[in-house]
């Protein structure tokens, strides 16, 4: 049976929008700006404050007012337990629940909460990879499906295929992500790998803009403060990055995949000895070997 989520946003009066990480955020904000005869409800925290600017929405600070207003919930599906609090207690009050999937990792733990799985009525992800990787992790559960990706298509329209394709400048995407690789911080030996073994082997790239993920606090990456030809970047759309360079680089950020289909040349800075990129393999090239 294939369940449209258009149809479902269709079959409802009052629905309410729910997120707290950037990811999730952009996607559902580009989706509900193609309803423009619905008003969306918003309870969100976080980098999603300042991403929500659809015309057709209308904030509600209070939790306990939020669900009485709402016969539908659709909520990102982040790192945090915001979103995850929100659908138990929205399942728990009979509110139907679709919940966006924006990443290739983790499926399972996105929706476990205090040793307590909740599953929502809906799942959705927005490509066929992503499709593919949580029919089997998330088993037994099947109510997963695909729906379209508009956050691409709205990038898509923005950029306009102008891609820069001499740039001089390169895009770095950083994640903090919690694994053990040796004496440095997992990010920080990815980033030397990319700075020894990428920039610095190309005599074209003369800076390095650097989006941190909009969670983390620049005192986190306090290292690269030490190298000029780094630029942060902590605007909350990527657009002006993008704008102005051929090439982004990060660790498995699903930041990579997307570049990758607005066409943009994606490398992963994961050396290649410690394991491979959890991304489709036709995202992302590599780099190698592995810096000092």
């Amino acid at each position: 049976m294939n369940i449209s989520i258009e149809e479902l946003i269709s079959n409802h009066k009052s629905i309410g929008i729910a997120s707290y990480d950037a990811g999730g955020a952009n996607i559902i904000n580009s989706m509900i700006k193609h309803f423009s005869n619905h008003i969306f409800l918003s309870h969100t925290d976080g980098p999603a404050l300042d991403i929500f600017n659809a015309d057709n929405t209308q904030r509600e600070k209070s939790e306990i007012a939020f669900f009485k207003k709402i016969d539908l919930l659709i909520l990102g599906t982040g790192g945090t337990d915001f979103e995850k609090s929100l659908l138990q207690k929205a399942v728990k009050k009979n509110i139907t629940t679709i919940s966006i999937l924006d990443h290739f990792v983790n499926f399972s733990d996105r929706f476990l909460l205090k040793n307590e799985i909740t599953y929502p009525h809906y799942c959705f992800v927005v490509d066929e990879p992503a499709l593919q990787i949580a029919k089997k992790e998330l088993k037994p559960y099947k109510n997963i499906y695909l729906c379209k990706n508009y956050y691409i298509e709205f990038m898509k329209n923005e950029l306009n295929n102008n891609i820069k394709i001499d740039s001089e400048k390169v895009l770095y995407i950083l994640e903090d992500i919690k694994e053990d690789w040796g004496n440095e911080p997992a990010w920080y030996l990815a980033f030397k790998n990319f700075y020894y073994n990428f920039f610095k082997k190309n005599p074209n790239l003369k800076s390095i803009i650097v989006r941190p993920h909009p969670k983390d606090k620049l005192e986190k990456y306090i290292e690269l403060t030490k190298y000029e030809e780094v630029i942060f970047d902590t605007n909350i759309s990527q657009l002006d990055s993008l704008n102005v360079v051929k090439k982004v680089i990060g660790i498995e950020s699903y930041f990579l995949y997307l570049a990758k289909e607005l066409g943009f040349d994606v490398y992963s800075s994961i050396p290649t000895n410690i394991r491979s990129p959890r991304l489709p393999k036709n995202t992302y090239k590599t780099i190698s070997p592995r810096c000092p």
